[in-house]
Formats: C-alpha cells, sequence, structure tokens
C-alpha cells in the first residue's frame, strides 16, 4: 500500500498493519506493538533529508505465522542508512516492538520489521 509521504497518512498505514494482524490472530498486545512500529520506522523514513512523495508498506506472512513489514519511500538511498541510526530513541523504540528490525534499501530508504505471532492463550 502506497500514501503520500506526509506523516498526515501514516494513520492509514497503522489501519492497514492493525487489520492485518487481526487477520492473521494476533494478540491485542502484538497488535499494537506492530501498530507503533509501523509508525516509528513511517516517521524514522519521513525524517530522511532527501524528500520522498510515495511511502509505501508491504506485509507478507512469513512461514511460522508471523508478518513481515517493508516501510519505504520513493526518496533518493544515497545517503541511506543516516550515520548512527541505530542509536537513536526511534531505533530503540522499533527494536523493542518488533522482533527484527534491520536497515535496508529497497529502490529507497527502507526498513524491514518483523513480529512473529505469539500463541493466543486459551483459559
Amino acid at each position: 500500500m502506497s500514501i503520500p509521504a506526509k506523516p498526515d497518512f501514516v494513520h492509514v498505514l497503522r489501519s492497514v498493519i492493525a487489520a492485518v494482524a487481526a487477520r492473521a490472530d494476533f494478540t491485542y498486545d502484538a497488535i499494537d506493538d506492530l501498530r507503533l512500529a509501523v509508525d516509528e520506522a513511517c516517521a524514522q523514513l519521513l525524517a530522511f533529508r532527501s524528500p520522498a512523495t510515495t511511502l509505501s508498506i508491504v506485509v507478507e506472512t512469513l512461514a511460522d505465522g508471523g508478518l513481515g513489514v517493508l516501510a519505504s519511500t520513493d526518496a533518493d538511498a544515497s545517503a541511506w542508512p543516516p550515520e548512527g541510526i541505530e542509536r537513536t530513541l526511534t531505533w530503540q523504540v522499533l527494536a523493542a516492538l518488533a522482533d527484527d528490525a534491520r536497515v535496508e534499501t529497497a529502490g529507497g530508504p527502507a526498513l524491514r520489521l518483523t513480529k512473529r505471532r505469539e500463541p493466543v492463550s486459551t483459559y
């Protein structure tokens, strides 16, 4: 899914990831973690100094039932990633919310997040 690269539209991507995670039987806490992780990834990408016109996420179901999310922009990736990205507060939040977070280049600046599905407990 692609949206204009403006903070005003990020709520659409948060809603999409929440809906996909709910359909994949993620727990409420895991859905919330994914929503926040997508929000933080988008904030990091939008803060990059090279202007972007499009912000996109691609969501894939993993073999273990988890979800993989690739958030990217169409900005120039020649200076991506910014120096020290893994020492920022945003990166620390991403690392805490996702089971795996990686910096990538997918035609532009990109961040890949992985969230494994926790078994739903039955009482």
